[in-house]
């Protein structure tokens, strides 16, 4: 049990504050990995978009590659996949 503690931590660890950047047709935004909870199936991410800051928690959701992602925008039409996140240095 403790090693499966510690493989999810390094996993939190691996995508902490990792980046990503969307172009929706009008403005780029750019998504920082703030927090994951793989127990909850959740994600918490900055949002900055026109100079504006924001954050907001999704739900982890899995393709049928079982690769997980979560939904963004109006109509929740943007898959953002969390192997497209890149370390910042």
């Amino acid at each position: 049990m403790k090693e499966a503690s510690a493989n999810v931590e390094n996993e939190v660890r691996k995508y902490f504050l990792a980046e990503f950047s969307l172009y929706d047709g009008e403005y780029e935004i750019i998504f920082n990995i703030v927090d994951i909870n793989f127990f909850a199936e959740t994600i918490t991410v900055a949002i900055t978009r026109c100079g504006k800051i924001t954050q907001d928690t999704f739900p982890l959701l899995r393709n049928k590659a079982g690769k997980l992602y979560f939904e963004f925008g109006r109509f929740y039409e943007n898959k953002i996949k969390l192997d497209d996140f890149e370390e910042v240095l």
